[in-house]
């Protein structure tokens, strides 16, 4: 072979890639949509129908967002949360703002502002392997003061990302973020 690789490493090679294109039944195929469908009620513990305490409004400010599953760097379908970003990230921080209002018994709490600078989900490969990487940043502003928060989580698989590999992934970042975003709004709620 002209790139001085024995042929059989190349062919190996080539098996392991088609190999990893398998898509279990029922899987979206590749360069199809892939929809991902999280309950936030499994990342924070509450109903969304709960009664909210505090005042949340969360904007988009993503100059550009990146969702989609790729094979060495050539793109194998897009990657759509349902519902969207927005509204996955005002759960969380509505939740954890309503917590953190009842913990320390603000009767008129104020309101809460939250951007999405990053919510990225992404599948960068190998010819061997995908990782899974799910990364949210955000910026919260309560009475003029800002704390950034952020979350990632990334897996790593041998067979094509899912739907339920990548959700798994958008779970746990979403998790780490309601972690995170309780600290923030403790520290700002605190700071009368």
């Amino acid at each position: 072979m002209a790139t001085g690789l024995p042929t059989s490493l190349v062919l190996a090679l080539a098996l392991a890639v088609l190999a990893g294109c398998a898509t279990p039944t029922g899987e979206p195929q590749p360069f199809s949509v892939v929809v991902i469908p999280i309950d936030t009620a499994q990342v924070v513990g509450r109903a969304a129908d709960a009664p909210q305490r505090a005042r949340v409004e969360v904007t988009d400010i993503r100059k550009t967002a990146t969702m989609e599953r790729t094979a060495l760097g050539v793109s194998m379908g897009r990657i759509e949360l349902k519902p969207p970003a927005p509204e996955r990230v005002r759960a969380v921080v509505q939740a954890k703002a309503d917590e953190v209002v009842a913990r320390l018994g603000l009767a008129d709490p104020p309101l809460v502002l939250c951007g999405i600078r990053v919510f990225d989900i992404t599948t960068p490969s190998t010819p061997i392997y995908w990782d899974l990487d799910a990364k949210i940043e955000l910026v919260l502003r309560v009475r003029g003061q800002d704390r950034a928060v952020s979350a990632a989580a990334t897996d790593r698989t041998y067979v094509w990302p899912t739907e339920a590999l990548i959700s798994n992934v958008a779970t746990e970042a979403l998790k780490k973020l309601a972690t995170e975003t309780e600290r923030a709004l403790t520290a700002l709620l605190e700071a009368r």
